[in-house]
């Protein structure tokens, strides 16, 4: 299968976070919220690009951004066993 491409406007829900992965790569992760009322979709993002990592402190909650990059659709258990879905973006 292969990938989706995205590109989306959207409000951050809250301030990024600059995270290193287990094989030592640093990455950015931010919740984005596009859309508005009924329509509101929440994405998860992980953007590997070392300017956006370097930038981290400036995605705080409530900015505007645009993103690009792979689309996927997540399925995991909540702590509560709940089934649960999301999508996600790695740019």
């Amino acid at each position: 299968m292969s990938a989706i491409e995205a590109a989306m406007f959207g409000v951050l829900g809250r301030d990024g976070e600059s995270k290193t992965s287990k094989a030592g790569k640093s990455y950015l992760r931010l919740n984005v919220c596009t859309g508005d009322g009924d329509t509101a979709q929440w994405v998860s993002v992980l953007a590997f690009d070392p300017r956006a990592i370097e930038q981290a402190n400036k995605f705080i909650k409530g900015a505007r951004v645009y993103v690009e990059g792979k689309l996927s659709a997540d399925e995991w258990t909540s702590q509560d066993g709940t089934k649960r879905h999301g999508l996600s973006v790695m740019s």
